[in-house]
């Protein structure tokens, strides 16, 4: 039977032995899986894409498991199947806490590494976190950046995924916070939820924000599948340039909107790089190996920190995506 390393230690000279597993048969090679919030949009393609690139480089098996539409239920029936499979490691990106820590405990029971990535769940007993970046310098890059557009004054609406994510509402509080702080003559609406985080219930809350506030001047897209129905409903309404859009959306996402001028600034991170991040970091609890404070990952040639007594790994800053760099990205 596989071995199941739960917590996450390791020391510098541990490393090179790890790396000797590769060689490994195939039925003791270390499965490493992750249960996005939904598949099929370009985000989570590329976190895969940067998972799959790991593998390969680990020799370990990266398995992606997920749904074409967000559902903590859903997810909890990805977790199952993965544990009645005998994965070594499972990765979530939690929509609904609540739902997913029993499960998260299940796969502990079964002597499975269980941690979240892309969103967390603090009130679980996940091992660590792989965040993207900090959720306080996501709110307040995406807040100051809307600001300066908007000339420091105006109503903004947020259209944000599904109710229960950590990771949206984390950011959402820092925008609020932010906004309250540094900018008073800007007014942070009641946020408005889609109850799936689908483009098409974006452009209805997008829709209904404009027709309930006809002097908005900003609007916020808090989820990469929420961006397109914002962006759709300001250039429906021949408000592009008048509304200022801006969110969380990958290169992909935004790249039309951006060359079409409806959008000016997105904030992000690089996906690829965080799927990799998540590869790496489950087979490296896998196998015994711990995090160090500090760590250079030549792959992705990025320096991740490791808060031990939080448990979180950070891949770093966030990314601000304009029409100037947007073609740089292919995520």
């Amino acid at each position: 039977m596989k071995k199941k390393v739960v917590s996450i230690l390791l020391t510098a000279a541990m490393a090179a032995s790890c790396f000797s597993m590769v060689a490994m048969a195939d039925e003791d090679t270390v499965q490493v899986a992750f249960v996005p919030q939904l598949i099929g949009i370009p985000y989570f393609t590329a976190m895969d894409e940067g998972g799959q690139r790991a593998a390969e480089d680990l020799g370990c098996e990266w398995i992606y498991a997920g749904d074409t539409v967000e559902g903590a239920d859903l997810q909890v029936t990805q977790i199952d199947s993965l544990i009645r499979r005998g994965v070594d490691a499972i990765s979530l990106a939690v929509i609904d806490s609540s739902a997913t820590n029993p499960a998260i405990e299940k796969a502990q029971e079964a002597g499975i590494v269980a941690f979240t990535s892309d969103s967390d769940a603090t009130d679980s007993t996940r091992d660590f976190y792989v965040a993207q970046a900090d959720d306080v310098a996501l709110g307040e890059t995406l807040m100051e950046e809307l600001a300066q557009q908007m000339g420091g004054e105006g109503k903004v609406g947020i259209v944000s995924g599904v109710a229960t994510a950590t990771n949206l509402n984390a950011w959402i509080a820092a925008i609020q916070d932010y906004a309250a702080e540094n900018y008073p003559d800007i007014e942070i609406l009641d946020v408005k939820y889609t109850p799936t985080g689908s483009s098409e219930e974006a452009l209805q809350q997008a829709q209904d924000l404009m027709t309930a506030n006809p002097d908005l001047k900003g609007l916020i897209g808090v989820a990469s599948s929420t961006i397109p129905g914002v962006c759709q409903a300001v250039d429906q309404a021949g408000m592009a340039g008048e509304i200022k859009v801006t969110g969380y959306g990958s290169p992909a996402t935004v790249n039309e909107y951006m060359k079409d001028g409806i959008m000016q600034v997105s904030v992000l991170w690089d996906a690829e790089a965080l799927g990799y991040l998540t590869c790496w970091a489950g087979y490296q609890a896998v196998v015994g190996n711990e995090f160090e404070e500090s760590q250079y990952i030549e792959a992705i040639d990025k320096e991740v920190t490791y808060n031990a007594e939080k448990g979180i790994l950070l891949l770093g800053e966030p990314l601000i995506i304009t029409p100037e760099n947007v073609d740089d990205f292919d995520f």
